[in-house]
Formats: C-alpha cells, structure tokens, sequence
C-alpha cells in the first residue's frame, strides 16, 4: 500500500474510500441481485453506513502504519467476527462447537472480510486512484465513525429480533469464544504492525489485475443476470445460484 502525503481535506481524498465501498456494494448485490434494491430499499443506506465508517478507519490505518497484506487480512478478520455479533448467520448454524459453526466462521472472516474485502478492495480502489492523498483524521473524527459502527449495527441487529425470526440465536458460549478471539486477534494486530516500515509504491500485476476486472465482471454479471431465484439464507435475501457462483 502506498503511504501519501498528509494534504488539507477536499472530498476528493476519499476517492479510496468510496472505490472501496463501492466495491463491497457490488460484491453485496452479486448475491442479492439488483431487484433487491426495490425489495429493500433501506438496506444499501445501512450497508453505506457500515463500509464507509469502517473502510474510512482502515484507510486510515494502512496509509499512517504502512500496513501489508496479511495486516489487512487480520484486520479484516477482526472486523468481520465483530460484526457476527450483530448480525447473525450462517457462523451460529449447526454444527456448532462451543456456540459456533466454524467451517462457516473462518471461510466468512478470512476469504471475504479478509481476502477479497479487505486486499483486493484496497487493491482496486488503489489502482484506480493512486493519487489521492490522505487525510489526517482528528480523534473526534475517529470515534464519530466507531460510534456509527456500532449504532447502525445494533439498530440492524434490533430489527433482526423483531422482524426475522428464523434468524439464528447466539448461544452464552459463543459470545464467550468470540469476545476471546478478538482479544487475541486485536493482539496480534498490534504485533505485527510493521515497524518503520519505508513507504513503497503499489505495484501493479497483470495477474491481480485480470482477476480484480474479472470478478468485477463476474459480480455485475450475477447481480444483474441471476436474480430468478430468490430464497432466503438465514438474515440474508439472495440469489441462490449467484450465492453459489460468488462462493466458488
């Protein structure tokens, strides 16, 4: 990742973060298909406000520590088992061990928060905006985007009680083994955040790049195409065959 210049605020420093959120809207509406925007109409606003706080604070982040790949995957990582907590899913279906499905869990954290919302995310917005520029975010600043985090997630997680519900429960033990892991995840985080790492520029590969316009093609191909067989996943409403394509 590429450490810029810290520069006065203009809307365009966010370039990144928009790329990055833009992204994710794609990667959510592949399975959900565009016909959901009608079905639901109030939940891309309340996907807007969880990826835009959170991408703004790892921006952040990967621009002031430097951080790398696999930095990027752990803080994923984090996130994604935070975030189980106020929308239960597939990760609290049996089978369970002490509360959780972890086939589920791991896949969710690690190949989507990590790997292809956390990397490629960062990669693509990178690549189509090197030139940005960052901003110097004030602690205020910081703890307003936190503080929405965790106010949209509990109003969702509020509307999940009440409206759904099939949704899966979260057992005593599973609060217990979650809370645990991010302990041990925030700490290794912390750890293994590169010292005095030197600022070096993003280099592109013809490889990462087909595959980044690839999947780009592949999401807008399922969210527009594949949208005849809705079902229900759990909290989530989706395409069944488009759920399947985006998970292979």
């Amino acid at each position: 990742m590429i450490l810029k210049e810290v520069v006065p605020f203009t809307l365009s420093h966010w370039k990144i973060v928009f790329a990055a959120v833009s992204f994710n809207l794609l990667f959510e509406y592949s399975m959900r298909g565009v016909n959901n925007l009608v079905a639901d109409p109030l939940l891309p606003l309340f996907l807007f406000l969880v990826y835009f706080p959170y991408f703004t604070i790892l921006e952040d982040f990967i621009t002031k520590y430097r951080l790398k790949d696999y930095n990027i995957v752990i803080a994923g990582f984090f996130f994604g088992t935070a975030f189980t907590l106020f929308v239960p899913a597939t990760q609290f279906v049996e089978p369970q061990a002490l509360g959780i499905n972890w086939t589920a869990f791991l896949f969710v954290n690690i190949f989507w928060w990590g790997t292809i919302q956390g990397v490629l995310t960062f990669y693509i917005a990178t690549r189509l905006f090197p030139e940005t520029g960052t901003i110097n975010y004030s602690p205020a600043q910081k703890t307003i985007l936190i503080i929405t985090l965790i106010l949209v997630g509990l109003l969702y997680r509020i509307s999940i009680q009440l409206n759904m519900p099939q949704a899966p429960q979260i057992r005593p033990e599973a609060y217990l083994a979650i809370a645990t892991i991010l302990v041990i995840t925030a700490f290794i985080f912390r750890k293994t955040i590169p010292k005095h790492a030197a600022a070096m520029p993003q280099r592109g590969g013809k490889i990462i790049d087909l595959t980044s316009a690839l999947t780009i093609l592949l999401f807008l191909f399922c969210a527009v195409f594949l949208t005849q067989d809705h079902t229900q996943i759990n909290v989530h409403s989706v395409n069944a065959t488009a759920t399947r394509i985006v998970t292979l």
